[in-house]
């Protein structure tokens, strides 16, 4: 074994046993904050600060916490960054390895940052679907708690302590938060900035709108209820519509990559020739930005405005 592969290994090693150190003291930290969970018990907390202000940097920061905070995981956005770094650094150094061969090893890094990234993608599109499935019940079990003649601090409660979660956790919160005097208004705010729907928004106006001129709240809830469930049973209508379209652009976009790796395992000799050749590089980056940018445009041309 030569002096550089060693050194790579001990720099591997320093760089894991960091990371580790820095994740599991993160976790530490979102445990503690946590504990008594399992008892229904809720500790009022600070969210994680989102930088304001302008520049891309700034716009990155505000996406990542959101993201992080979001996805529902036990996990600060600074042992989210960390693991993101880790698994790129371990990514692009086994390639390197492997191949020797600087812009396999390039790619190794965005590899090994993109797949811990699509998990936190997922796990909240995962949490944000329950939210969105959960939350016309909560509303109903609310209209009913307030016709029976509780209160909306006591009906909150309710909900709270009988929803399933994610969404129950949320509305003890609101709860708690009423119980040590905040306003309603402020309350809903906060609720609007940890639950990231368009209906949590909707509802959140009805109770500052009730609370300041009256009217009859259980029906508007029970209304309310009914129009998220026909509205969710619109999407799943779309969702099988344009499922064959869906199909379709999620083969094309993995023609590229699957090319690339039949070649990059069965024929390298082809892929060296390209990638030897600062034309054949230059093509590749094209070609990897330009499939992105597709992928990236399909999405959105599918994915429905409300």
């Amino acid at each position: 074994m030569t002096p550089s592969l060693i050194a790579l290994f001990v720099f591997l090693a320093v760089v894991s046993a960091f990371g580790a150190l820095m994740f599991a003291s993160g976790q530490q930290q979102a445990a503690g904050a946590g504990s008594g969970a399992g008892g229904r018990a809720v500790r009022i907390r600070r969210l994680p600060r989102i930088p304001e202000g302008g520049g891309a940097i700034r716009s990155f920061d505000r996406w990542f916490i959101r993201l992080v905070r979001d996805s529902g995981l036990a996990w600060s956005p600074v042992s989210a960054a960390l693991l993101l770094v880790f698994c790129g650094m371990v990514g692009g150094s086994l390639l390197f390895l492997w191949q020797d061969h600087p812009l396999i090893a390039m790619g190794g890094i965005v590899g090994g940052v993109i797949i811990p990234l699509v998990v936190i993608l997922y796990q909240r599109r995962k949490r944000t679907k329950q939210l969105q499935e959960q939350l016309p019940g909560a509303l109903d079990m609310l209209a009913r708690a307030v016709r029976a003649g509780q209160s909306l601090d006591q009906a909150l409660e309710v909900v709270g302590s009988h929803s399933p979660e994610p969404l129950a956790a949320d509305f003890r919160m609101c709860g708690k938060q009423l119980e040590m005097g905040l306003s309603v208004p402020a309350v809903m705010r906060s609720l609007v900035d940890r639950v990231r729907l368009y209906d949590v928004r909707i509802f959140t106006t009805t109770l500052i709108v009730h609370r300041q001129t009256g009217g009859n709240l259980a029906r508007m809830l029970e209304r309310l209820a009914k129009v998220i469930r026909d509205r969710l049973s619109y999407r799943r209508q779309l969702k099988v519509s344009t499922g064959a379209g869906k199909a379709s652009a999620l083969l094309v976009g993995l023609m590229g990559p699957v090319v690339f790796f039949f070649f990059f395992f069965c024929r390298p000799e082809y892929l060296h020739a390209m990638l030897d050749t600062t034309l054949g590089q230059s093509m590749l980056i094209v070609a990897a930005v330009l499939e992105i940018i597709g992928l990236i445009w399909t999405a959105r041309l599918m994915k429905p405005a409300y």
